[in-house]
Formats: C-alpha cells, structure tokens, sequence
C-alpha cells in the first residue's frame, strides 16, 4: 500500500472515529437528559390528584371523593384567571371574580405534579386540630382542613403554568352525592 493510500486510510478511519464518538455523545445526551415536566392534563391531572387526595383522606379516616368534571371545570376557571388576570400571584385570590367555592390553592416555582401539590397541603396536618376542627393557634392548616372535611364527597381540581415559569393550582370541594 503506497504511503499516500495509508494516510489516506488513516484520515478517514480517523474523521470517523471523532465523528462516531460526537454522534455516540450527542446520543448519549439526549438519551440521559430528563425531558422537562410539563403538567398534566385531562385524565392524567384527574387521576392523580383524586388518587392523591383520596390517600390523604384515608389515612385521616375520612370518606373518599368523587372526581366532578363540573367541578373541575370551576377549579380550571379560578387558575386561568389567577395566571391571567393576577399574575398567579395568590395573595390576589381574594379579587377572584369567579366566586366563592371551597378549594385550595397552590403556587409553585417549579412544574409540580399533582402529588406535590397535595404533599404541600398534607404538611399542614402538624397543625390541624382534629378535635376542635381548627389551626393550632398561630399556624395555618386551611388546606388541609378542607382537604380532610368529612362532609365534602366531589372534587375536581386545575393545574395551569404561569408565564412567569412556575404553576398555580386549586382544587374546588363540594359535598352532597
């Protein structure tokens, strides 16, 4: 083989080689790089905050909830207009034109799903007062509260991101069959 022909040969078993080694790390990158949360939606949001809920209410001993696509609907209504209208700021719920309901709120600064959304509202549980169906003096607990009241049977619950990055959550309870 002329020298020529073997340089040759080693210069293109060598561009290949860089070559094969970038493509088997830009490979490699996508194949290990986590894709980014998003939120869920439909079935899947129904689904996980009803199964996340309905856990924190059996462990208080209380009755499950049924999911209510009506409900839900509410709940949808009350997060669109906090990340339109608020900023998703939720010191500005009170303003909310949509009306009274029993929910709870979330804001988060990251893509939560709905277990942590829920795990937040269970950390409160350390100052919920069973007894007395109230907060420990000086403590917040109303998430929790509402999301343990016996009587509540129906709930149905939205997750929307801010622009802002971040997300806002509410569920909307409603008792009766």
């Amino acid at each position: 083989m002329s020298s020529l022909t073997y340089l040759t040969v080693l210069s293109l078993l060598a561009l290949s080689a860089a070559s094969t080694a970038t493509s088997a790390a830009a490979i490699s990158a996508t194949v290990t790089a986590p894709p980014p949360r998003r939120a869920p939606r439909g079935p899947a949001i129904a689904a996980q905050f009803l199964s996340a809920i309905n856990a924190a209410r059996a462990d208080a001993g209380v009755p499950t909830l049924l999911w209510n696509a009506t409900v839900a609907q509410r709940a949808k209504l009350h997060v669109s207009w906090l990340r339109d209208s608020a900023g998703c700021y939720l010191n500005q719920t009170f303003r909310d034109p949509i009306g009274s309901d029993t929910m709870t709120w979330f804001r988060g600064y990251d893509r939560p799903s709905p277990a942590d959304v829920v795990a937040l509202w269970v950390t409160e549980r350390q100052w919920y007062d069973r007894g007395a169906d109230a907060c420990v003096a000086g403590k917040a607990c109303g998430s929790y509260q509402i999301l343990v009241t016996p009587t509540l049977r129906q709930l149905g619950c939205a997750l929307v991101a801010c622009p802002s990055r971040g997300a806002v959550a509410a569920c909307v309870y409603r008792g009766g069959k």
